[in-house]
């Protein structure tokens, strides 16, 4: 296994390496281009490649071991500064052993030496420039990622600069919006369990303290031989619900963990509605409801879990023969529409305000007017019923005004 020391040397011996490829290749082009404009003999030209070799290799040296060494001693903007010095005083310096050897003339010397000074200050100054624009980026890149470690999700940085510094601002508000997102949803999740354990909370503690209550009434004597029996209907009752919160929370839970698998089968929903309809005409009778169905043309066959699918339908008209007063009405429609079919159970019930349709098909949501477990059930029938179509990779919705009624819809892709 490599030790960080040694990775860490990777990247300077690759650079060492680039460097010097690119002084050979640098000291070939120019005593090229000697040989094409001077036409200089090839003595000449072998002096001059092995002193560009030494001169930039040593330039090469100089630069990158302040690079090196400085990493951790100065900031960003000095080793800049410092590496275009260093550059500009290394070229100074050739330019003057050159000239000294070429120019005879002292005054000629003097003029190059002055205009090299003054290439140094305009290097420095385009040096203190850059490196100002670049630390201040990395500077204001760095304040914003503090604050984004402390929690300000909405923290956004303003692309400026070069392209590359640009596109770094461009992927940090990237980054920090992905945060954001997944910091709204952990507390959307967070808060959802909460109102999940609140809600199961309730819904067993009220018949728990109904249990408590009859049985200890049933077993101090206090209850009658008739009101024992009447009192062991209604524990058989309360048990009977509490079981059901159970399975359905289980059901949920799988649901949600992608879990459940789907007994897929090739067939139509004529007989699912058809069942439907017939199992659930009794309670509709018992309230003096008309519950009717009908099928718009002929329907194609599709790909679905006949027993969720039944569940389903069961659980829209059950909550419209619930939710629809005495000598209310329900109706349950099936059509092709387009490459998907439809189905649709309509009621002219109580129907829905704008609030809790948003919310309606969430885990023990029943909306204000139904808090009592005798008129909303558990709340978790749409919930699982959301999950169930999902599955199929449908979609299941809701439109409803408060009086008119309610229509909740749901289509399987054929």
């Amino acid at each position: 296994m490599i030790n960080s020391s040694r990775k860490a040397q990777f990247p300077l011996l690759k650079m060492g390496g680039l460097t010097l490829v690119a002084v050979v290749v640098a000291a070939l082009v120019t005593v090229v281009l000697a040989d094409l404009w001077m036409q200089a003999p090839s003595k000449d030209l072998a002096a001059l490649f092995i002193y560009l070799l030494v001169s930039g290799g040593i330039s090469a040296a100089l630069v990158l071991a302040w690079l090196v060494f400085s990493q951790r001693l100065v900031g960003l903007r000095v080793q800049l500064v410092i590496a275009y010095l260093t550059g500009a005083a290394i070229t100074f310096i050739n330019i003057l052993v050159t000239s000294n050897l070429m120019f005879l003339s002292p005054h000629d010397l003097t003029l190059i030496s002055i205009l090299l000074i003054f290439s140094g200050a305009i290097v420095v100054f385009f040096a203190l420039f850059l490196s100002k624009q670049l630390v201040q980026s990395v500077a204001e890149m760095i304040g914003r990622a503090n604050e984004l470690a402390e929690g300000n999700f909405t923290v956004r940085v303003k692309p400026s600069g070069s392209a590359e510094l640009a596109r770094l601002a461009n992927t940090f508000n990237q980054m920090a919006g992905q945060l954001e997102h997944s910091f709204a949803v952990q507390q959307e999740m967070e808060r959802s369990r909460k109102e999940l354990v609140a809600a199961i909370s309730h819904d067993l503690r009220t018949p728990l303290a109904s249990l408590r209550l009859m049985t200890e009434a049933v077993s101090d004597g206090v209850a009658d031989e008739h009101q024992a029996a009447i009192f062991l209907e209604r524990m058989r009752g309360e048990v009977e619900y509490m079981t059901t919160l159970i399975d359905n929370l289980f059901e949920l839970s799988r649901l949600e963990a992608g879990s459940v698998k789907l007994n897929l089968e090739r067939g139509t929903l004529a007989d699912l509605i058809s069942d439907t309809l017939e199992s659930l005409q009794s309670q509709a009778h018992q309230k003096n409801q008309l519950l009717a169905g009908e099928i718009e043309g002929e329907l194609p066959e599709i790909t679905f879990d006949s027993h969720q699918i039944q569940r389903v339908l069961n659980n829209l008209v059950g909550n419209a023969i619930r939710y629809t007063p005495a000598g209310g009405s329900i109706h349950l429609q099936a059509s092709l529409k387009g490459d998907k079919v439809l189905v649709r159970v309509q009621d002219n019930g109580e129907g829905i305000s704008a609030a809790d349709r948003e919310k309606i098909f969430e885990p023990f949501y029943r909306g204000e007017r139904s808090r009592g477990r005798e008129h909303g059930g558990a709340g978790l029938g749409l919930a699982i019923a959301r999950r169930l179509i999902e599955a199929h990779h449908g979609r299941i919705w809701v439109e409803s005004q408060e009086g008119p009624g309610s229509t909740f819809s749901f289509e399987l892709p054929v």
